[in-house]
């Protein structure tokens, strides 16, 4: 994957990257309001199929002033699990993520969004 990256207008610049993970950081807001792009991939064997699969970590952390002054990250992230086989293609992990994305999104011309951010995460329905 590219070393730095420009997510809508945003330049995520890599701050470090390893075996195990790589990290981006985005400072318009200011250096103590960062957004921070953490990628990481872990080997595992599902405990359900037991078979080989690997769990990549996509996560945003928006860092955030508080009323109190403190300052605290709001974070999102996907993990996404494929099995190691290959017959899983791009369009199956892109299909899922869209599933997702279709629950919080409020998009419309034609709708295809649900606009439930608030509901689940806001007011804690189930």
């Amino acid at each position: 994957m590219t070393a730095d990256l420009t997510i809508s207008t945003l330049s995520f610049k890599q701050t470090y990257s390893d075996k195990n993970g790589s990290e981006r950081r985005e400072t318009s807001r200011g250096a103590n309001l960062p957004e921070v792009l953490t990628v990481k991939h872990q080997q595992i064997v599902d405990s359900a199929t037991k078979l080989p699969a690997r769990r990549s970590l996509c996560r945003f952390d928006r860092y955030v002033t508080l009323t109190g002054g403190s300052i605290a990250p709001v974070s999102a992230y996907v993990v996404v699990q494929t099995p190691l086989d290959s017959a899983v293609v791009s369009s199956d992990i892109q299909a899922v993520v869209a599933r997702i994305l279709g629950i919080l999104s409020a998009t419309s011309n034609p709708p295809v969004g649900l606009a439930l951010g608030d509901a689940m995460f806001v007011n804690q329905e189930q």
